[in-house]
């Protein structure tokens, strides 16, 4: 089949529309001159329109006959394209029906190759490992192409196997509170390393909250005590190490006659007070405002 132009021929085909373009082209290039250096006033205003409207009326004009050249010149291609489409289109059944017949083939290979894939992994999985690594998880989709060798297709099932039986036999064998998350790890990447780096991360996050608990804890006892310790200051103020004597205990001294002097004497007095913390702070601060000095009473 060789497709044959009868008409036109290579020299046939046109190569130059002849029109008189030096010709229109010297008197528009002089009345264009002359419009262009025009100067019009605000009396002769409708003559620029109309100078305006002539001149775009031919450039129109040249516009429509240059489209309507285009479309004559298209006549031929748009018949000429319409049959190589009516061509193209009954080799495309052909086409088809052969592509049909080897896509169809290529995919029963496929099948056939999965199928082999297949039976080689039941053939070498651990029954005890089958349901961490499921043949889904194992088949590449390259795998079922003519161009990866069963060979190699093999050595990785094999390698892949040994990988995850190993690993969760040394998971199996860690000590630590977060290996339930490390085989978590391991079987959403089959690798050892993601999960051992899971449990740092795990036991570092533990530590971190440990270390902030035992500074809050620290932080609350400190507060405490000091809250305590000041209350305790407080209640001791003016506090007797002996009980205070009842009062018939307590002798009544006999008048003295009065004795004037220059000074006056400070007196000191011991007692025992039962006052709440309120009352206890209003009595320091009556004391200290009347500069009554306080202290507390000395242990026998």
């Amino acid at each position: 089949m060789e497709l044959k132009i009868y008409s036109p021929q290579d020299e046939g085909f046109l190569k130059k529309i002849e029109w008189n373009f030096e010709e229109l082209k010297a008197e528009v290039s002089a009345a264009s001159q002359e419009y262009a250096v025009s100067v019009y006033t605000d009396d002769t205003i409708k003559q620029a329109k109309t100078d305006r409207a002539k001149l775009n009326k031919f450039v129109d004009a040249l516009n429509s006959k240059r489209t309507e050249i285009r479309r004559q010149l298209l006549k031929p291609d748009e018949q000429f394209g319409k049959e190589v489409k009516e061509l193209a289109g009954i080799v495309q059944k052909a086409i088809d029906n052969i592509d049909g017949q080897i896509k169809d083939y290529e995919r029963r290979q496929k099948e056939e190759k999965t199928a082999k894939i297949r039976d080689f992994y039941d053939a070498n999985i651990h029954d005890d490992i089958e349901k961490y690594l499921p043949f889904e998880r194992v088949m590449k989709p390259e795998y079922a192409n003519a161009s990866t060798s069963m060979k190699s297709i093999r050595e990785e099932i094999l390698a892949l196997i040994q990988k995850v039986y190993e690993g969760l036999a040394i998971l199996n064998d860690v000590d630590s509170k977060y290996v339930g998350d490390m085989k978590q790890v391991f079987l959403r990447t089959y690798d050892i390393g993601a999960a051992i780096s899971e449990r740092n991360r795990l036991e570092k996050e533990e530590e971190k909250r440990r270390v902030f608990e035992e500074d809050r804890a620290r932080q609350k006892a400190e507060c405490e005590a000091r809250m305590k310790a000041e209350a305790e200051h407080v209640m001791a103020a003016g506090r007797s190490a002996a009980p205070m004597p009842s009062p018939a205990a307590i002798p009544i001294p006999k008048e003295q006659p009065a004795i004037e002097t220059v000074e006056d004497p400070v007196n000191v007095v011991d007692f025992r007070v039962y006052a709440t913390r309120d009352q206890l702070m209003r009595l320091k601060e009556f004391l200290k405002n009347n500069g009554i000095r306080f202290e507390p009473v000395p242990k026998q």
